[in-house]
């Protein structure tokens, strides 16, 4: 058990070492928005999460597949965890859809 703490802490004290901060948060988001660049290459939503923010707080989250990105609805809501870090765009990390939906 002090094994695995002590071997968190120093993975925790590497990752914050390397640069620029980063910001991890998991929570429901209600996707309101989908788009792409005209070129293809990056994919993104638009999203809040509803137990924090309004409608008008949405942000973007950059989707890296392009797999995942078809498969997201919008107007549902999701389970999903986002990491950022320093001043570059939200990523998303992890998106699992909660049956719920939006009107």
């Amino acid at each position: 058990m002090e094994k695995t703490l002590i071997f968190i802490i120093i993975v925790l004290l590497v990752l914050t070492s390397c640069g620029g901060t980063l910001t991890s948060t998991t929570s429901m988001l209600t996707v309101i928005e989908k788009g792409h660049s005209s070129d293809y290459k990056e994919y993104w939503i638009k999203a809040y999460d509803r137990n924090n923010q309004t409608k008008e707080e949405a942000f973007k989250i950059v989707v890296q597949e392009e797999m995942v990105w078809h498969l997201i609805e919008e107007n549902r809501e999701y389970f999903s965890s986002y990491t950022k870090e320093g001043d570059k765009p939200w990523i998303l990390e992890q998106i699992v859809r909660t049956g719920n939906d939006i009107e």
